[in-house]
């Protein structure tokens, strides 16, 4: 196994490019850095939206910087030593972070440097199932919100179906439906057999 790596990675500016409807899980690394997805050294201008990531190693979203890349309608799950990742604080936006699920058993909701104001996060949802008290870089959800961010997002159990077997549809009155999330379809994600087969 290598270090330093994503189940996608990217890499520069790239307007136009888009990341969506994948299923990227167990991602490892040898030492650090095995991320579900990655924009990596100024990776910007990309729509980043209808992912499902869980089961990785340093978390299911890293940017290490850009700038206005949208992360949105995506689901990061059961990640094991942080769930969301930003490395570099910019004087620009780096990414706005919206209606997201992000849920977890272990570990960090945000590792590494969330200082500065480049970064817009609201409209998600977050969940730890060990304790409704979630961290926000060592801040309370309302110390988080007063500080600008996550404004309109909760703290609520998404009502996966079936989480620990990783089926990540959401159930019938699932808060997230609620805030305006969409089912994410993963029936045509993955290897098939040909048509007429």
């Amino acid at each position: 196994m290598l270090s330093d790596m994503g189940g996608i990675y990217t890499l520069g500016v790239q307007p136009g490019t888009r990341i969506r409807n994948n299923l990227i899980h167990d991602i490892a690394s040898f030492t650090y850095g095995g991320w579900g997805i990655y924009p990596d050294e100024g990776s910007s201008e990309m729509l980043i939206e209808n992912n499902i990531v869980y089961h990785c190693k340093s978390a299911g979203f890293h940017q290490h910087y850009g700038r206005e890349n949208v992360v949105r309608n995506n689901i990061f799950a059961l990640n094991r030593e942080n769930q969301l990742m930003r490395t570099r604080a910019e004087p620009h936006i780096s990414f706005l972070f919206e209606r997201n699920i992000v849920y977890f058993d272990q570990g960090r909701l945000l590792g590494s440097n969330w200082s500065g104001e480049g970064f817009k996060m609201d409209g998600n949802v977050y969940f730890d199932t060990r304790s409704p008290d979630i961290r926000f870089e060592g801040k309370s959800f309302e110390e988080w919100k007063a500080a600008g961010h996550d404004t309109k997002s909760i703290v609520a159990d998404p009502l996966f179906v079936n989480p620990a077997n990783f089926d990540f549809r959401l159930r019938a009155g699932s808060p997230a439906l609620k805030m305006g999330f969409q089912q994410i379809d993963i029936s045509t994600v993955g290897p098939r057999a040909p048509a007429g087969q």
